[in-house]
């Protein structure tokens, strides 16, 4: 039987919805900072709820109108639905650079995030309510009814949160002045802000000309009087976080080869300028630092790249990942991820050995110095065990799925140390074919990655996290 419901109605409940079921995550981040009983924290929390159902409640009743709450309704609850399984399982924040991060993200990556529990959690929490509300009969009024009937709705939404500002202002000040990233917890208005934004964003990128930065580029007196060539293989690295690395002072032994290299240099304190690919592989190769990069910038002005090639310098993009993201649209580039070498690759990618596929080729097609960037699939989660060819699961038992909420913190860490461990394999071939090229050639090998991973800590997985409280890892 088909119930009738009035639009306000709908809405109300709707809004309570949203604020019990959708907002685990900052609920538990609320409970956290307030845990202490009181009767001022009870009351607190309790006016956390009516806030925002007020919230909710406002920004659905602007669009309370006939042929169009429904279709909204159903598809916020669907994002909402979404974007809370990924918030509670892998502790995640929403915003416009996470977003920009899965609109970057490939499909082998973004297969790996479905699961049985991910299905089972959008068929309760999506489609059902999706499928509950679509079946509801809105009992509809005149237009300027329906207008006066929500304007009253948002009145007093309004002026319940005026009232709760009145009693709790300081409490909310402090919180979300000193835990920011509640901000990007509120679902669903924080992936209704970072669609916003990275919308206005790709809008305004479009608009933007290259500022060239290699007009004037000349080779100096070392590189032009230089009696060989010189070949520079640039590895980037993902998701490795550096204080993994044997190199750096880890307990496990996750870098034997590289440690046996003579002519190692380490930088041991390096920081990435982005928690997520999108933002920090653009900045790795931009003329900004950290402090004063932004997308802007770094989509806006020419790259390194675009420098060495105007220096009479051939350079290559080689990506066994998702992309450059914009840094090498004016150079030469191959994606090797899914060629068809059985020994390297599956039917899903390939293992990062597939960059040296052929590489002797590239290096004998030409005289000129040679800059070579090499981008790895490299530690990229959640699914770490699909990372390493199984002669390097050296360090068991492995999590061997991607719902690392059901894999204990020791086989997390294990599958991830395990691509640490054939990163250092990787690179030590890499080395090798370069220590082949050096009597008639110049050679280097450069390895950073592009960001860091949290494995479970503070119950944080993966990476993304706004970079004012990403953790160190």
């Amino acid at each position: 039987m088909t119930k009738t419901l009035r639009s306000e109605y709908l809405v109300l409940l709707f809004s309570l919805l949203l604020m019990i079921g959708y907002n685990q995550s900052l609920w538990q981040g609320l409970i956290e900072t307030h845990s202490g009983w009181s009767l001022h924290n009870a009351l607190f929390l309790a006016s956390c709820a009516v806030f925002l159902t007020a919230l909710f409640n406002i920004i659905f009743s602007l669009l309370a109108v006939k042929n169009l709450l429904k279709p909204v309704l159903i598809t916020i609850v669907i994002c909402s639905a979404l974007t809370s399984f990924f918030m509670d399982s892998y502790g995640v924040m929403i915003d416009a650079s996470m977003l920009q991060n899965v609109v970057e993200t490939d499909s082998s990556e973004a297969f790996e995030l479905l699961s049985f529990s991910f299905a089972l959690h959008m068929l309760i929490w999506g489609l059902l309510p999706a499928w509950i509300i679509y079946k509801i009969d809105i009992q509809h009024v005149s237009f300027f009814r329906q207008a006066s009937i929500n304007v009253f709705s948002i009145i007093m939404s309004i002026l319940a949160i005026g009232l709760i500002a009145a009693f709790f202002y300081q409490d909310y000040a402090s919180t979300f002045r000193n835990h920011r990233e509640f901000r990007s917890l509120i679902n669903p208005t924080n992936y209704i802000h970072a669609i916003d934004k990275t919308i206005r964003s790709q809008f305004k990128q479009a608009e933007i000309d290259i500022v060239p930065i290699s007009q004037h580029v000349s080779l100096g007196a070392i590189a032009s009087n230089k009696k060989h060539r010189t070949i520079t293989i640039f590895v980037t690295g993902e998701t490795a976080r550096a204080q993994d690395f044997h190199l750096n002072g880890y307990a496990r032994q996750t870098s034997p080869l590289l440690e046996t290299e003579d002519n190692l240099i380490n930088f041991k304190h390096v920081s990435s300028c982005g928690t997520a690919t999108a933002t920090s592989l653009p900045c790795m190769f931009s003329m900004f630092s950290r402090d004063n990069y932004d997308n802007d910038k770094g989509h806006g002005y020419e790259s390194l790249l675009d420098v060495l090639a105007a220096g009479a310098t051939d350079v290559l993009w080689r990506d066994n990942n998702s992309g450059c993201k914009g840094v090498c649209d004016r150079v030469k580039q191959e994606n090797v991820a899914h060629l068809n070498i059985p020994e390297l690759c599956n039917n899903k990618e390939c293992f990062d050995e597939v960059l040296l596929n052929q590489l002797d080729k590239v290096v004998s097609a030409t005289n000129h110095d040679l800059f070579i960037i090499l981008h790895q699939k490299g530690s990229h989660g959640p699914a770490y065990y699909e990372r390493v060819p199984k002669a390097f699961e050296q360090f068991t038992p492995i999590c061997k799925t991607s719902e690392l909420q059901n894999c204990s913190q020791q086989e997390i860490t294990n599958a991830y140390d395990n691509t640490i461990l054939y990163t250092d394999y990787v690179l030590d071939r890499i080395i090798g074919f370069l220590k082949a090229q050096t009597e008639q050639t110049n050679t280097a090998m450069i390895y950073v990655s592009d960001h860091g991973e949290s494995l479970g800590e503070n119950n944080m997985y993966l990476h993304g996290a706004p970079y004012f409280m990403a953790p160190d890892e």
